[in-house]
């Protein structure tokens, strides 16, 4: 038997048999098989894990793999890359012309968050974490490594014989295993302590889809159902409370729950003024129970506080419906048009438990209506014009600040393409939202503490009006020549806030250029700016119940007043590469890109502020952060089997912060009881690394 027909068995097993030795003789085998190895220096790195975040970027072979077949009745592709490593991908697809089709797969990833860090725990990671403090020496501390892996494997396979119908079944698991970042405060509040947990995962998710359906040129229809399960091992795990005794703690984590949902799609095409009309539903429910505690550390001496629930579990379920349509049409000739209409619906019908201490949990519900329209006509060649209105309004139920919004919408653009040479877009959108309210009398006086509800104002649903400019340009000289420009102005005016955002500004320039030479290399730049500027106003109350305390808008003293915050960043990058055919066998590619944010808090511009007060200290150390790297490849063909590629990467990365400059593994206290123990996840972001990688590639 030869190695074609080997490798068409294997990758057909789903095919009948009788038809294998027929098929085999004329189906063809191609494809690519590559290996080489990766070496990576990252030795000034405090903390790859940065590095290492979402890839594995450590030494070692370098693999990858991409097959393809075809023959007169069936097919399949063949590809993975990584194999062995943490972030190993192999995926398989094939099936029968116009009868069936399948993929199978495996995708894994690790997800980093700290390596060689330092926790006073033992067990950290575990279920049962403890410590006896305080512990003020670092050094005497145990070494810790924060990351989980995660694996998605899978497979689908549809039926197309009964065409235009068809069925589609798919299915995979998804498993978490190792652990994730966390802190606990150690008494009610961090002012009594915190300390930086490893959090134990090991999750299981198995997701199942069936859908059938019926497709034309004309039509479509779909109705499927899905159901998923989570697992999670450990709900909840124990550790060491220094401030509260040295007792053992509890700190409970995601509960499994259940989920399916019914969804079905609809598209008529070809109706009468050139529409295409679709529609969409969706109806899904999630479900999830666990017990509750019924008591909490509460005493420095390790005593505990019965909490009281009023039912010892809760019950968790949450429905969702929705509902989508959309009619596009094209009744003129250079004119076209959109109307839709979006409905959303979350009930949740979740346990309503109260505490002794007098929490109780709050369900959250809401309800939004959303329609549109929109039109784009054609007045020349050479201009379009277009423009459209979005309504939406929203009902909440269980968040107590604002109970309904309704934001409205207009934009209008031009679309310029008069020259050959040259596209030009300008775009302005215009939003204004209207906000319910619900503190807005609040408290008795202005020396009533809940008085100060009435000025206290989350921005997310804040009265706001956007104006929003964006124009685009794209040019082209002597068919090798390259430019690109995109600009955007937006602006946020909270009008109606006191205290909190009042403004937020943002502006973004990109600008792009390429160049050809004929049978040569390409050089491609470009050039990236954004600042982003946010007004707030805050206030400080340091003698509550006199003076007109809780009322911003009254007098300042020395205990009592306003002050003001000025957030400013900037963003900038900008690259180069270039793209060279040295020779009919050598082609080099390199890129290098350099990418920096400032920010900066100014609290200068205060107004108000009595003379006795000390004016704040500016923050200069607001998130800043400065990337360089620079990639080189290239890619010599040996004959048309063999292929060799070599590459370097140079990658720096420096951040600064004042969160987490000055870094220490304990905040001390004047009471040992109330020191916060940290573990270094997130304070030695800064790295360098120079990596040199080399592959050999076959191809058949």
């Amino acid at each position: 038997m030869n190695r074609k027909l080997i490798a068409f068995l294997v990758a057909n097993a789903l095919a009948a048999p009788a038809a294998l030795a027929q098929e085999a003789s004329n189906f063809r085998i191609s494809g690519t098989v590559g290996v080489g190895g990766i070496s990576v220096d990252d030795k000034d790195a405090l903390d790859a894990s940065k590095l290492n975040e979402y890839m594995d970027l450590s030494s070692g072979l370098l693999t990858i793999f991409d097959v393809k077949g075809r023959g007169s009745r069936y097919w399949f592709d063949l590809f993975g890359e990584n194999l062995g490593r943490d972030d190993q991908y192999i995926a398989a697809r094939g099936g029968a012309y116009d009868t069936f089709k399948y993929r199978l797969w495996t995708d894994a990833l690790k997800h980093n968050f700290l390596f060689n860090g330092r926790t006073p725990y033992a067990g950290a990671g575990s279920t049962v974490q403890t410590a006896t403090f305080p512990r003020v020496d670092p050094a005497a501390w145990n070494s810790l490594d924060e990351g989980y892996k995660r694996r998605d494997d899978g497979f689908s396979f549809e039926w197309q014989k009964a065409a235009p119908w068809y069925a589609r079944v798919e299915a995979n698991q998804v498993t978490w295993s190792g652990t994730k970042s966390g802190a606990s405060s150690q008494g009610g509040s961090p002012g009594n302590g915190f300390v930086e947990l490893a959090f134990p995962v090991e999750y299981k998710t198995r997701n199942a889809l069936a859908e059938a359906g019926y497709n034309t040129p004309s039509m479509h229809f779909d109705l499927s159902w899905m159901a998923s399960k989570f697992e999670n091992d450990n709900e909840s795990f124990t550790w060491t409370n220094g401030y509260l005794g040295n007792a053992a703690d509890r700190t409970y984590l995601a509960a499994d729950n259940r989920y399916q949902r019914l969804a079905g799609n609809a598209t008529f095409r070809f109706l009468p003024l050139g529409t295409t009309l679709a529609a969409r539903f969706t109806s899904d429910e999630l479900k999830s129970s666990t017990e509750i505690g019924t008591s909490f550390l509460s005493g420095t001496n390790g005593s505990s506080t019965q909490s009281g629930p009023s039912q010892s579990s809760f019950n968790g379920k949450i429905r969702n419906e929705t509902f989508t349509a959309s009619a596009a049409s094209a009744p003129l000739a250079g004119l076209d048009t959109r109307l839709y209409y979006n409905y959303r619906k979350r009930d949740e019908d979740s346990s309503v438990i109260t505490f002794a201490t007098g929490e109780v949990t709050e369900p959250f519900s809401y309800k939004k209506n959303n329609w549109g329209f929109d039109g784009y006509y054609r007045l020349n060649r050479g201009n379009r014009i277009g423009a459209g209105y979005d309504y939406l309004d929203t009902k909440r139920e269980g968040r107590d600040d604002f109970d309904r919004t309704k934001d409205k919408r207009f934009f209008a653009e031009w679309r310029n393409t008069t020259l050959d040479d040259l596209a030009a877009r300008l775009k302005y959108t215009r939003l204004e939202r209207d906000a319910n309210f619900l503190h807005a009398n609040d408290g008795t006086n202005p020396n009533d503490s809940a008085y100060l509800n009435r000025y206290v104002t989350a921005f997310d649903l804040s009265n706001v009006d956007q104006d929003q400019w964006k124009l685009t340009l794209d040019y082209t000289l002597l068919d090798n020549i390259d430019f690109g420009f995109e600009g955007t102005i937006k602006n946020n005016k909270y009008k109606d806030n006191t205290l909190g955002r009042l403004e937020d500004d943002r502006r973004e320039l990109y600008l792009s250029a390429s160049y050809g030479v004929p049978g040569g290399p390409r050089f491609s730049v470009f050039g990236d700016w954004e600042e982003v500027k946010v007004d707030s106003r805050h206030r400080i109350i340091g003698s509550g119940g006199v003076d007109n305390s809780y009322d911003p808008n009254s007098p300042p003293t020395s205990a009592n007043y306003n002050w003001t915050g000025n957030i400013k960043d900037n963003s900038y990058a900008g690259g180069i590469a270039v793209d060279w055919p040295a020779t009919e066998k050598l082609a080099i590619k390199a890129s290098a890109i350099y990418y920096k944010t400032n920010g900066y808090v100014d609290l200068s511009l205060q107004q108000g502020v009595p003379a006795s007060v000390t004016p704040p200290v500016p923050i200069g150390s607001w998130d800043d952060s400065k990337r360089i790297s620079l990639n080189i490849k290239a890619v010599y063909a040996l004959n048309k089997a063999w292929t060799l590629t070599g590459g370097y990467a140079y990658e720096r990365w420096e951040y600064s912060d004042s969160q987490t400059d000055g870094y220490r593994y304990i905040v001390t206290n004047s009471n040992a009881t109330q020191n916060a123990y940290l573990n270094g996840v997130g304070a030695f972001t800064q790295y360098k690394s120079n990596i040199i990688y080399g592959l050999v590639n076959y191809r058949f």
